[in-house]
């Protein structure tokens, strides 16, 4: 039987930046929507259709992390979308990234590859003075598409 995995166990790195305290990753997605179906009538007159599929559209992939004094993630956004003069780096900072999942026990059981991504999106903290809760940043990656691998 399958290794269940528990949605608590997880570990988002990107390219040189790791060891971040992530609350919660979402966003994992793609689609393939069909083109408008294709109607026609052929010999004897029977109808057919036939939907088409069309190129993959992936979802933006959103992190929300644990704000801390460690700013790489905040300097990964500005790097990426710092608009000097209509030339913005993000194609030269753009990373691959992976989210890993674990068990109970400590070992990775499976994994999501994101290509060639970078953040298009950064949220500050809310804070509030009567609030317990840890203050968190949040980051919208935009990517080339997403891969689930083995786990390594």
């Amino acid at each position: 039987m399958a290794e269940f995995l528990t949605a608590a166990r997880f570990y988002f790195e990107a390219d040189g930046i790791t060891e971040k305290v992530i609350k919660e990753v979402s966003g994992l997605g793609v689609e393939s929507t069909p083109a408008q179906d294709i109607h026609g009538s052929s010999k004897g007159g029977f109808a057919t259709r036939q939907p088409t599929p069309t190129v993959a559209k992936f979802t933006n992939i959103t992190v929300k992390l644990i704000a801390t004094d460690d700013l790489r993630l905040y300097e990964w956004y500005e790097d990426c979308n710092k608009n000097m003069g209509g030339a913005s780096q993000w194609q030269g900072n753009r990373k691959d990234a992976s989210i890993s999942v674990y068990d109970q026990s400590g070992k990775m059981q499976a994994r999501w590859e994101i290509l060639r991504c970078y953040p298009c999106k950064y949220t500050g903290p809310t804070l509030t003075a009567s609030s317990g809760d840890m203050a968190t940043e949040t980051l919208e990656l935009v990517h080339e598409g997403i891969k689930r691998v083995p786990p390594r």
